[in-house]
């Protein structure tokens, strides 16, 4: 009997001391998840799980809106990186969490906020997919993206976490493009001060030097300075840059401000000095000497910026009070309530994804086999004179179009003709590029003066309705008669009020969105005539050569 009971007792001895052993474990798994060891896997892996539903198709997809910008525009290549760093930046605040917050009584705004904004995604990927490059979408869909984003982290940790994550979050806006009107003001601007600096420093050194626009007269040679010379390129990166290093450095508010202006003032400055060292080698020994110092030059000055900004953080970071200190809290700390706001996120990830199926569908029930007619150039090479016409490096670069090219002749009557064709294929943006260099923009930047804008009109040629808008310039005494025609290839330009709405007006995208339109690319058409001084005479030559030039295709 004794035997019977000592055998017995050890069992449950064992059982106690395993349970005792067992509760330090079941406290600590308790402390990190809210809920018993037991359910441990499935507490920690579903809320994974449904933050990923969540989070991957809200941002995969405002990146999909705005790859076309960073791989087409090289003024905004430095996009591709920005997602990675915003990760690195919460992957590195991730163990320096605070611990959540207390529930409050009025926190059904943010989640009332993340209902509206995901049901707002609809709408906008209605519009973006028939205009990739309305930059206005653009910073919806990242603005709305960036709302759900702190939202959600509000409902997880309260006011401390969203003061603590907001900064990476926030963070990804400088890989959005600036709007248009205000990119142009600032790149303009940029580039006249830059050529003013110049002129000025090269008559300082003895080389005479005139200011024509955007354009360096130095003896017989015309320097252009252009966009990618204006320094706003450099200014964009530099501005990411220096965000990025403040927060790595964990800098207060101050010494961030600082950082941004200093970068600000370096990108300016060693731009000015690259500007000023091709001017100087084209000045010495021509234009053709600027392209084989321009890349050398370009990433020097750009290294010696970067350079700049962290021996400017490794300067402020030895003052102690730069820094943040960071408080100590419980760095288990877990999201408040998983089950119900792990469900509330899945259930909207899904409808992301259910609100992409449907624009998609509403896009391939609408699309039409025949749309408008298609048409080509043939290059007038029987011509007298004629000769093809390089397209520089930098245009290249910055039109980023899949066919074209350029060509000038001389007609019977001794005027001289220059024509430039490009083609886009779908998803290439071209209405942003082709907005944004027009004949009215670029050519008095290059020291043209317009006399007069004569406005759009249609000109049938060989079956196809052209929209043709007219302007005349005067070329340092010499007329010139500029007919500048862009097609859409999803438009009808059946009279002047349907081409002059254009795909790029508010109105006509939209419009575009709800007749189920998508963006199928583009044709871009420039013809310069020099030396007539009747605007008629010009037009009715350019119909008659065009006749010759379009053909359908």
């Amino acid at each position: 009997m004794g035997d019977a009971v000592h055998h017995g007792s050890a069992p449950k001895a064992r059982n106690l001391l395993a349970v005792r052993y067992a509760m330090p474990q079941m406290e600590s798994a308790v402390a990190r998840t809210g809920f018993p060891a037991s359910t441990s896997f499935r507490v920690t892996a579903w809320p994974l799980v449904a933050i990923l539903i969540f989070f991957a198709p809200l941002w995969l997809g405002v990146i999909n809106q705005l790859k076309a910008e960073w791989s087409l525009n090289p003024q905004y290549s430095y996009g591709w990186t920005v997602p990675l760093l915003a990760l690195y930046l919460v992957w590195r605040r991730w163990p320096r969490r605070p611990a959540a917050a207390p529930r409050l009584s009025w926190e059904l705004l943010p989640a009332a906020t993340l209902v509206i904004g995901a049901f707002l995604i609809l709408p906008l990927r209605l519009v973006a997919l028939a205009n990739p490059d309305w930059r206005l979408i653009s910073w919806a869909m990242t603005l709305v993206a960036i709302a759900l984003s702190l939202s959600c982290l509000f409902l997880m940790g309260g006011l401390p976490w969203l003061r603590h994550f907001a900064f990476p979050v926030v963070f990804f806006l400088v890989a959005v493009p600036w709007p248009v009107h205000f990119e142009q003001v600032i790149v303009q601007n940029l580039m006249r001060a830059v050529t003013g600096i110049n002129v000025a420093l090269l008559n300082t050194v003895g080389v005479p030097a005139l200011q024509l626009g955007n354009v360096i007269e130095v003896g017989t040679a015309r320097i252009g300075i252009e966009d990618a010379c204006s320094g706003v390129r450099s200014l964009q990166a530099t501005l990411m840059v220096s965000l990025f290093l403040g927060e790595l450095y964990a800098f207060k508010i101050g010494p961030r401000v600082l950082l941004v202006a200093a970068g600000v003032l370096l990108a300016f400055f060693c731009n000015l000095v690259r500007t000023a060292l091709l001017v100087w080698i084209g000045a010495r020994n021509g234009v053709k000497a600027i392209e084989a110092w321009h890349d050398p030059v370009g990433l020097t000055t750009l290294l010696a910026c970067l350079l700049g900004l962290w021996l400017l953080c490794l300067i402020v970071s030895r003052n102690p009070n730069s820094a943040i200190q960071w408080s100590k809290v419980d760095v288990n700390s877990a999201p408040r309530s998983p089950r119900k706001l792990s469900g509330l996120l899945a259930g909207l990830g899904l409808w992301i994804c259910f609100a992409e199926a449907g624009v998609q569908t509403w896009y391939a029930l609408h699309e039409q086999t025949a749309t408008n007619t298609r048409w080509t150039v043939q290059w007038p090479v029987s011509e007298s004179r004629y000769r093809s016409v390089s397209i520089p490096p930098e245009v290249k670069n910055l039109l980023r179009y899949n066919e074209g090219g350029g060509g000038r002749w001389e007609a019977a009557d001794g005027r001289l003709w220059m024509m430039y064709f490009f083609r886009w294929f779908p998803g290439r943006t071209a209405a942003l590029f082709v907005k944004n260099h027009r004949p009215d923009i670029c050519l008095p930047a290059s020291g043209m003066t317009m006399e007069r804008d004569n406005g759009l009109r249609l000109v049938g040629v060989n079956g196809v309705n052209l929209p043709v808008h007219s302007y005349r310039f005067d070329d340092r005494g010499t007329p010139l008669h500029v007919f500048y025609c862009y097609w859409d290839a999803r438009s009808s330009y059946q009279n002047v009020a349907a081409a002059e709405e254009e795909d790029w007006t508010a109105r006509g995208r939209l419009r575009a969105a709800l007749r189920g339109q998508r963006e199928t690319g583009a044709q871009m058409l420039e013809v310069v005539i020099s030396g007539y001084e009747d605007d008629n005479a010009a037009s009715q030559v350019l119909q008659r050569q065009l006749a010759q030039i379009i053909r359908l295709g």
